[in-house]
């Protein structure tokens, strides 16, 4: 990151790097200073972008393990999560969270933000202490070392059996989907993300507002959906890519919306991503295409001029589909970058849903390879996710 002064998060409250990693420098220390360490994990729950940025990043730097909580979640179901993963500190914009801090023992420190912190410490008041770094300078997102294999992020995306489902991603898998992720742009551009999606969706996240940030670019949040200003936005230029879902697709095709060139559709599994309401059976329109789910990130790229017909289409770089030899229904099974570890504290799903076949590990998908023709494309891919060439 060269320039410190150019801006990260933009939008009515714009914030450069130097302000974001200082924040995020703060936040780690405030952890330390309750004696939270690596390893410990960190529950997000919030509506605010920015804020949860800082949360989410102070927490990396830290060494720890963010769990990100859907807004959509009740108390009941924020009490299973933080139990499930014995978090350490409690990141929320939620009232009241008094009961869900009674039922956990192992939270010591509830932080709050845009809400009453009388019993709880506040975002200002938590981030005023002298931070981690002892030069009183930051220049980029370097955290407390961890291995590639490591725990990077808990997501929750949904249920199982009517109860909170948890995706374990390591440090690589992240790191991974920056990579594919700030590919949005051509040539050596910074990419621009305009996030219309939550930031607690792992897809909008880990390709989105992390690759961009990452990536030098900026992350401008816009997660109250209105679809006026999401083309405006995209046709001004005021943002180079969006994620959105079909639905929301579609929304911006009633308004003649030229935006097909900016708009990445995502055609994903999972109850924080696409929800079965909004599933699309006759794609119409020219935007690229997205699939996967929280358990295998984004594997295949459909082009705007396929049809139905295609069941994969394109497959994204470093990953590799296949039907396995019990699966002789033809269902898909992933493996590459971006697959989840396992689900949290779900060992009879995890076992169902991952296999390792001569060391390398397939995730099982749902999906269903017509051909049945077992390993769909191994090797390197020339094209990026968007569609664009790589240089």
């Amino acid at each position: 990151m060269e320039n410190q002064s150019e801006v990260a998060i933009s939008g009515s409250d714009q914030t450069t790097f130097s302000t974001l990693w200082s924040w995020t420098d703060a936040f780690a220390g405030g952890l330390q200073d309750r004696d939270i360490a690596a390893g410990d994990a960190v529950a997000i729950r919030l509506s605010n972008p920015r804020a949860f940025l800082v949360a989410f990043y102070g927490t990396l730097r830290n060494g720890c393990i963010p769990v990100t909580i859907p807004t959509e979640y009740d108390s009941p179901d924020i009490t299973t999560v933080l139990r499930e993963t014995e978090v350490n500190a409690y990141v929320t914009d939620k009232t009241p969270f008094l009961g869900i801090l009674n039922r956990v023992d192992t939270v010591r420190v509830a932080i709050t933000v845009d809400i009453d912190a009388r019993m709880g410490i506040d975002l200002p008041s938590f981030l005023d202490n002298d931070g981690m770094n002892s030069a009183g300078s930051r220049t980029g997102i370097d955290i407390v070392r961890q291995s590639d294999a490591d725990r990077g992020l808990i997501a929750y995306v949904g249920y199982d059996g009517g109860e909170p489902l948890g995706v374990s991603y390591s440090h690589s898998a992240l790191t991974a989907a920056v990579d594919l992720g700030g590919s949005i742009v051509e040539g050596d551009a910074a990419p621009r993300h305009l996030g219309a999606l939550p930031l607690s969706n792992p897809i909008e996240l880990m390709y989105g507002a992390n690759a961009a940030i990452l990536e030098g670019g900026q992350y401008h949040p816009h997660t109250d959906w209105d679809p006026e200003t999401t083309r405006s936005l995209l046709v001004t230029d005021g943002a180079d890519r969006a994620f959105c879902s079909p639905r929301q697709y579609d929304t911006l095709r009633e308004l003649e919306a030229d935006v097909d060139d900016s708009v990445a559709v995502l055609e994903t599994t999972g109850a924080s991503l696409t929800r079965p309401e909004e599933a699309v059976d006759d794609r119409t329109g020219a935007a690229v295409r997205y699939r996967g789910s929280p358990e295998t990130g984004l594997t295949h790229l459909v082009h705007p001029d396929a049809d139905d017909s295609d069941t994969l289409s394109e497959v994204l770089p470093g990953v590799e589909t296949r039907t396995l030899e019990e699966q002789s229904d033809g269902e898909l099974s992933v493996s590459g970058p971006t697959t989840m570890d396992e689900y949290v504290a779900r060992p009879s799903l995890t076992a169902e849903t991952i296999t390792t076949v001569d060391g390398t590990r397939w995730v099982r998908t749902d999906a269903f390879d017509r051909d049945e023709t077992g390993v769909s494309r191994v090797g390197d891919q020339t094209e990026s996710i968007y569609g664009r060439s790589r240089p």
